[in-house]
């Protein structure tokens, strides 16, 4: 089944363009370049001062991200990768993008890349092929420089969230961030993908420290609740998640894989 890949990248940044370039050609994958929307220029593009939720760097993230799901729908096809400009990417991708039941499941998407902190996924996994387990993410994790959207998902965020309110990561990837159902989302363990900043030691990794960083917000905490027997419903509600997930989840690392 064709799947089309789009590069999200910033026309000031050719650096990361080669890199990916060279990437991409080596594996044989033709790709679109989707011109981001550059939120640390002079350029005007809509936010609004007082947002209160997204800096400018991650409005402007939000708003390339929806010029993929545009290009990608009219496409026509199925399903579509997009790739952030700063991944170091596996050999084994076009054997993966190829392997239909990685990304034929009852959820919106899968994530390929990794990163250095814990993921909580189903302890049982959905499907192995290539040393590589898919697992469906059981709690948020950021990430969206490499996953594979469905059409309908797509067709989904466009219609509903083309306007920035949260970050990207946010609204993609949070089971319970959308109405869209099935809300499953699921992740390769080992993933073929990584940020290159998370790679110690090795030449890539200059091409991926995040221009968004200096300029993410710190989410708002949730205020705490108001009476002792909402305290109670709380901890108790807590409680109950906590016996969930030791019995069907786990809290793991992904790693990266690089054949």
């Amino acid at each position: 089944m064709k799947m089309e890949i789009f590069l999200i990248n910033l026309k000031r940044r050719p650096d990361r363009l080669a890199f990916m370039d060279s990437q991409l050609k080596d594996l044989g994958l033709p790709y679109t370049r989707i011109n981001a929307i550059d939120g640390l220029g002079a350029a005007e593009i809509g936010y609004p001062e007082n947002h209160k939720r997204l800096s400018k760097g991650e409005y402007a993230c939000y708003l390339s991200h929806v010029k993929v799901w545009d290009a990608f729908l009219a496409s026509g096809a199925p399903r579509c990768l997009l790739l952030e400009d700063d991944l170091t990417l596996a050999r084994s991708l076009p054997q993966i993008l190829a392997h239909e039941p990685f990304f034929n499941h009852n959820g919106k998407l899968t994530r390929l890349e990794c990163r250095i902190f814990r993921t909580r996924v189903a302890k049982v996994w959905r499907h192995r092929f290539l040393g590589r387990k898919l697992r469906k993410i059981t709690a948020y994790d950021g990430g969206t420089g490499a996953i594979v959207l469905t059409r309908a998902y797509a067709q989904y965020l466009r219609a509903h969230h083309a306007a920035p309110k949260i970050p990207v990561d946010d609204l993609v990837l949070d089971p319970a961030s959308t109405s869209y159902k099935p809300r499953a989302v699921y992740q390769l363990d080992p993933a073929p993908a990584i940020q290159s900043m998370f790679l110690e030691g090795k030449p890539a990794r200059t091409y991926g420290r995040s221009d968004l960083q200096r300029t993410r917000a710190k989410p708002a905490a949730p205020p705490p609740p108001s009476s002792a027997l909402r305290v109670f419903f709380s901890e108790l509600s807590q409680l109950g998640k906590n016996v969930h997930t030791n019995l069907f989840h786990i809290s793991k690392t992904i790693s990266f894989r690089d054949d």
